[in-house]
């Protein structure tokens, strides 16, 4: 597993990051901008309907974990919705929703892809591809 870390290096974010990849057992941790994102944990997951871009959660020490996808480049991510169990779960209750989640949306993908979320695109902050895109009119 590769790693990285945000939200400051601190043992303790970097101690709760790695033991959410080790529930999960992610293929890598990304560190991201510490203010959308403090992490970001790629999951070997696949959808068909994203067309098998890997699964990932990412997490904001604010606001908790987000389920989502890989975007076309590492300084992307489209995420899909908050998984909804707080701020800082137990890495297992992340790893149970996970599961969750992606139970539904393989439920969905089979049998309902008119009903499959949109996910909405998310740079990290700083980057020149953040920084250059017009803003919307």
């Amino acid at each position: 597993m590769s790693h990285g870390v945000g939200a400051g290096e601190t043992p303790d974010v970097q101690g709760y990051v790695f033991s959410v990849a080790r529930a999960l057992n992610a293929d890598a941790i990304r560190q991201w901008d510490t203010v959308t994102f403090d992490a970001v944990l790629v999951l070997a997951e696949q959808f068909r309907y994203y067309s098998g871009r890997r699964t990932l959660i990412a997490w904001n020490h604010h606001f908790g974990w987000s389920l989502g996808i890989e975007g076309q480049r590492t300084d992307r991510v489209l995420i899909i919705g908050g998984l909804g169990i707080g701020r800082c779960p137990k890495p297992e209750v992340i790893a149970d929703r996970v599961d969750e989640l992606a139970a539904d949306l393989m439920h969905l993908e089979c049998r309902s892809p008119d009903n499959f979320p949109v996910p909405t695109l998310v740079h990290r902050f700083g980057t020149a591809s953040a920084a250059h895109e017009p803003p919307c009119r």
